[in-house]
């Protein structure tokens, strides 16, 4: 099914109108058709919405596409929880996130947090075994299909980022954290453990032990002590990171999206590998941009002096 949604953008002496085409699934749920809406904003932001908001209800997740970058905002205040209904929307920006259109993904917050993580009302409601394994499975599902996405992904945390909070940033490819942004995976204040992915991605990232003692105290670091151990890579007094992380997204976006898929690629699949499968998945990932025409406009661009014109 296709739907086309056409909006007036002002400041034009003759109407102009922007078309969008969603192709969505014929297997999709009636609810989800009615609900599967675009909206375009009057400037050149295309924002993509999944639910129509009512007098109850209001977008928990927010998706824009700002100069090649998709912004994902993460709005359910005051502190962006992991309801069900944020989950839901969540599930559903993944769906139908326009990353065919985008060179790079930002993931941020609504307001003075990131992410909060869990409504621990969710996890008391967990009464069997069968009911975990499906809502850990759930939230396992969610991260994998971010740090699946094929562009690099790029955190923007401001104030906390805790729980599921920071799993999901933790899934992001790069985290670029304010000043005063808190870091932590309290689970054990409640009887479990970071099970989103949480516990795996961070002792990959900053090594076994200090991950270990980040979980086992479940106590927040700060900005400053997530770029000491690694959590972060980059740190910005600004009072928001947004601005910072979309820099850096149109910094990597004037290099060649192929090559840069590619070495996305190259890392994710060889980081879990021996050295020798990792270099033999490098070198077919190098054969493959070789004889590809960004090389041919890459190497022109350089010796003319001019910046490449990628496609």
């Amino acid at each position: 099914m296709k739907v086309f949604v056409r909006r007036h953008i002002a400041g034009h002496k003759a109407p102009r109108y922007i078309q969008f085409t969603a192709v969505i699934p014929r297997n999709v749920s009636g609810k989800i058709l009615k609900n599967a809406l675009v909206t375009l904003k009057t400037d050149d932001t295309q924002q993509v919405a999944r639910k129509a908001p009512t007098m109850s209800s209001s977008f928990l997740v927010d998706v824009s596409l700002r100069d090649g970058t998709i912004v994902l905002r993460l709005q359910n205040p005051p502190v962006n929880a992991w309801s069900d209904d944020f989950v839901d929307d969540l599930e559903d920006a993944l769906t139908y996130l326009p990353v065919a259109e985008a060179r790079a993904v930002v993931v941020t917050g609504h307001g003075d947090h990131f992410s909060a993580g869990e409504d621990v009302r969710r996890v008391q409601e967990l009464s069997d075994e069968e009911s975990a394994r499906k809502f850990v499975t759930r939230m396992h599902g969610i991260m994998d299909r971010v740090a699946a996405l094929p562009v690099p992904v790029i955190a923007a945390v401001d104030g906390t980022a805790s729980g599921a909070g920071l799993e999901l940033a933790l899934a992001c490819d790069i985290r670029v954290a304010s000043a005063r942004a808190k870091l932590g995976l309290p689970e054990t204040r409640w009887g479990i453990l970071a099970g989103a992915g949480g516990a795996q991605r961070l002792a990959r990232l900053i090594g076994p032990g200090r991950a270990k003692l980040l979980m086992y105290t479940a106590e927040p670091v700060t900005a400053q002590e997530a770029l000491d151990l690694g959590l972060v890579e980059i740190v910005t007094d600004a009072p928001d990171p947004l601005p910072r992380a979309l820099s850096l997204a149109e910094q990597i976006g004037r290099n060649s999206p192929r090559a840069v898929r590619h070495i996305k690629k190259s890392v994710d699949q060889g980081l879990d590998r021996d050295l020798d499968e990792g270099l033999r998945i490098e070198q077919e990932l190098w054969v493959e941009l070789a004889t590809h025409g960004d090389l041919t406009e890459g190497a022109a661009a350089f010796a003319e002096g001019r910046e490449p014109d990628y496609r």
